[in-house]
C-alpha cells in the first residue's frame, strides 16, 4: 500500500493542500470578497460569475458551491451573500458544513450591517481560520483516498502519443491502489463511445456512456452546425490535429485501461466510488477543472501540447507537455511553464514506461506538498462554472 501525507478532515477525506477561501454566495458579492482578500492576502479568493436565481442552473449552482467548499484540499470557507438569493448564505454554510465537517463563516449583506460591516467581520475571522489552519499537520494516508483529475487543453497531435498516455499509466496505478480516476471533456469522446461502453463494468454503465456522448455531439451540433462533430479549435489544428475523432482517441487515453465504473453529472460528488469514472462536462479547460473540484479531485494531471499555462486556485495541477519543442518554447527546465516533458519518449528515447514511473514519482511528491509550476506561478485562475448558456 503506497502512502502520502495529507490532511485528514473531520469527514474522514483527505486533502493534499490546506487553503482558506472566500468565495461569494453570488456573484453580486465579489466586490466583497476581493476586498477581504486584499486585507488578508494569505486566504484565497475564489471569484467566479455565478449564483442567485438562474432558471433552470440554480441546482447545478448550488451543487458546484457545496463541492467546491466540502473538498479536503479546503480547510475553511468565508462565505458571503447579499441576501435575496435562492437559498441565502447562512443556509448554504450550514449545509457545507454538514456536508464536510469545516468551518463556515458566513455573513449576509443585507442583514449584518452592510459591505464595511460585512469585511470587518470577515476579515476578523479569516484571521483566526487561518491561525487554526496552521496548525494543521500532515498525516499519513493511502493512495486510495486520492482522487485525481485528468484534463487536457490545447491538444497537438502527439498528446495521444506522449503525455495522455502517460497521464493514463498514472490513472491505471491510482486505480490499482484503490483510489479514483476522473475522466471528462464529454466533448472530446464523441466517436469513441463504443470504445469507452466495452470497458463499462456492467451493462447499465455502457447505456449511460453511449447516452452521454451521444447526447454531447448533439448539444454541440446546436452550438456549432451539422459538421460541428468535425470541428477543432485552431490551436488543435495548428498542432496537427485534423478531426474531434482524432482528438478524442487521444483524450481518452488519460483514462488507461481499467474498467468505466460510472458516469456522473458535472460537479457530481464521487462519494464512495472507486476506480475510474467519467464526469459529464465540457471541454473548456478552466469550466471543466471546476467541475473536476467540486467531484471531488485533490489534484489534476493536465497534458498540452500547445502550452496551456491554466492551474486552479486550490488545488495542484501537474502540467505535462506532450513535445520537446513546446517545452522549450514555454521555458524548458529553467522555471518553465511546464512540470514535465513527456516529448522526451520521442527527442530522448525515453521508454514509455519509464515516463509513466516519472509521472507517478511527481505526482506522489506533490500530495506531499511540492508546489506545481502553476502554484509557484500564481496561474490559479478563476473559478468557472458551467452553464447551458455556454458552448462547448
Amino acid at each position: 500500500m503506497t502512502t502520502y501525507q495529507g490532511f485528514i478532515r473531520p469527514n474522514g477525506r483527505v486533502g493534499v493542500r490546506n487553503h482558506v477561501v472566500a468565495i461569494a454566495n453570488c456573484s453580486c458579492a465579489n466586490g466583497l470578497i476581493n476586498r477581504i482578500a486584499t486585507a488578508v492576502p494569505e486566504i484565497i479568493p475564489l471569484i467566479h460569475t455565478y449564483g442567485c436565481s438562474i432558471p433552470g442552473e440554480f441546482d447545478r449552482w448550488h451543487r458546484i458551491l457545496t463541492g467546491v467548499c466540502s473538498n479536503p484540499n479546503i480547510y475553511g470557507v468565508i462565505l458571503v451573500g447579499v441576501g435575496c438569493e435562492t437559498y441565502d448564505a447562512k443556509e448554504m454554510g450550514a449545509h457545507i458544513h454538514g456536508v464536510s465537517g469545516m468551518p463556515v463563516f458566513a455573513q449576509i449583506v443585507q442583514e449584518d450591517g452592510g459591505c464595511e460591516a460585512v469585511v470587518e467581520h470577515c476579515v476578523r475571522e479569516a484571521k483566526r481560520m487561518l491561525e487554526k489552519a496552521s496548525a494543521c499537520r500532515r498525516e499519513e494516508a493511502p493512495v486510495s483516498t486520492l482522487v485525481l483529475g485528468t484534463q487536457c487543453g490545447g491538444s497537438d497531435a502527439l498528446s495521444g502519443i506522449t503525455a495522455n498516455p502517460a497521464i493514463g499509466f498514472v490513472s491505471d496505478w491510482v486505480v490499482s491502489e484503490g483510489g479514483t480516476v476522473l475522466l471528462t471533456e464529454m466533448a472530446e469522446m464523441i466517436g469513441t463511445e463504443d470504445i469507452l461502453a466495452a470497458r463499462a463494468v456492467n451493462d447499465e454503465v455502457a447505456r449511460k456512456i453511449r447516452k452521454a456522448v451521444n447526447d454531447e455531439e448533439i448539444e454541440v451540433r446546436r452550438w456549432m452546425g451539422a459538421e460541428a462533430s468535425r470541428i477543432i479549435a485552431r490551436g488543435n489544428m495548428e498542432g496537427g490535429l485534423t478531426t474531434v475523432q482524432e482528438k478524442a482517441l487521444g483524450c481518452i487515453k488519460k483514462g488507461g485501461t481499467t474498467p468505466i465504473v460510472d458516469v456522473l453529472e458535472y460537479g457530481e460528488g464521487i462519494e464512495n466510488r472507486k476506480g475510474l469514472v467519467i464526469m459529464r462536462g465540457p471541454g473548456y479547460d478552466p469550466v471543466s477543472l471546476t467541475g473536476l473540484f467540486s467531484t471531488g479531485a485533490q489534484a489534476f494531471f493536465f497534458s498540452t501540447g500547445r502550452g496551456n499555462p491554466l492551474g486552479f486556485p486550490v488545488a495542484p495541477c501537474i502540467k505535462i507537455c506532450s513535445n520537446s519543442k513546446t517545452y522549450e518554447a514555454v521555458g524548458g527546465g529553467r522555471d518553465g511553464d511546464m512540470d514535465i516533458n513527456a516529448g522526451a519518449v520521442i527527442t530522448e528515447g525515453l521508454a514509455p514506461e519509464q515516463l509513466g514511473e516519472k509521472c507517478i514519482r511527481y505526482l506522489l511528491e506533490v500530495l506531499n506538498g511540492k508546489q506545481t509550476v502553476p502554484e509557484r506561478h500564481g496561474l490559479g485562475g478563476a473559478l468557472c462554472v458551467f452553464q447551458n448558456s455556454t458552448p462547448l
